[in-house]
């Protein structure tokens, strides 16, 4: 394992110098680690926070053994396939417009920019874009899921008023050793010359920063438009998993069904059902494409 991790080590620490070049003038502070291995980058930097550790911090993991997606799935990655990494700052989410419901779409929209921009290669035909997004927290590449976005947040000892302590996760599929059934990778964009998980690491971690500051200041409105264009789910017909304890992926039938309308300046995901247009926020619902 070692003999694995060691050129996965010194990719990503050459793109620790990069991020740090690219982010200092405007994260002055920013503390970037690179560690070998990790249960999960998350659970680290949350108990960091915890802890009154509080400066922003970017953290990635050649290999992470206990990684967590949304609603308590796993996520294992292997030296070299997934790119994991988190980012960790203080926030006041309470007067961010849109606030802790459209940040992850914030940040997917930002991360799809930034790999569109670093893989250069050209699009399918009829489309603009190569990365998509699908509601609230996922990165799509031709139809399937090829990464996903993890954030929690929690008070901090030593934060002001209405700040708390938020970490951001991602995990990505570089290539489709460790990815699960029916993932993409980035390898899928060119074959022949797959991209290198430093140089993804280079390209995503610049922009999340700058995302995150974006949305901070401006909200989620300013970005609506443009998350629009990369909407997997928009038009589509959906099925929506609202009960508490019953998902898609345990084989629990939709509660309702419906069609996928975008996203408001809320970054709600609106549905038009048989009860007609609703709002959902994370939290509170499970969807997926469903054959109408």
């Amino acid at each position: 394992m070692q003999d694995a991790l060691a050129p996965v080590l010194a990719e990503l620490n050459g793109a620790a110098e990069r991020i740090w070049l690219a982010c200092n003038a405007t994260c002055s502070d920013l503390s970037i680690e690179v560690l070998p291995e990790l249960g999960s980058t998350n659970t680290e930097l949350m108990a960091r926070g915890r802890r009154g550790e509080t400066a922003p911090t970017l953290l990635a993991a050649a290999r992470q053994t206990a990684g967590r997606g949304r609603l308590g799935r796993t996520w294992q990655a292997e030296p070299g396939d997934t790119l994991t990494f988190s980012l960790g700052l203080p926030l006041d989410l309470g007067r961010i417009p849109g606030g802790a419901s459209a940040l992850s779409l914030a940040v997917g929209l930002a991360l799809a920019e930034a790999l569109d921009a670093g893989l250069v290669k050209p699009v399918p035909l009829g489309q603009t874009y190569q990365v998509g997004l699908k509601w609230p927290n996922d990165l799509w590449l031709a139809g399937r899921k090829l990464g996903g976005i993890l954030i929690e947040a929690s008070p901090a000892p030593g934060l002001p008023d209405g700040q708390r302590w938020v970490v951001i996760g991602v995990g990505l599929n570089v290539r489709p050793g460790s990815a699960p059934a029916g993932s993409a990778s980035l390898t899928e964009v060119d074959p022949a010359s797959p991209p290198r998980i430093g140089d993804v690491w280079a390209w995503m971690a610049p922009a999340l920063i700058r995302g995150v500051h974006t949305f901070a200041a401006l909200g989620f409105a300013p970005l609506q438009a443009a998350y629009a264009q990369r909407d997997v789910l928009r038009g589509q017909s959906v099925g929506l998993w609202s009960t508490p304890g019953q998902y898609p992926a345990d084989g629990h039938p939709p509660t309702q069904t419906g069609v996928a309308q975008g996203v408001n300046a809320q970054g709600a995901l609106l549905v038009h059902t048989e009860q007609g247009v609703q709002a959902w926020h994370s939290g509170d619902v499970s969807v997926r494409p469903h054959a109408a």
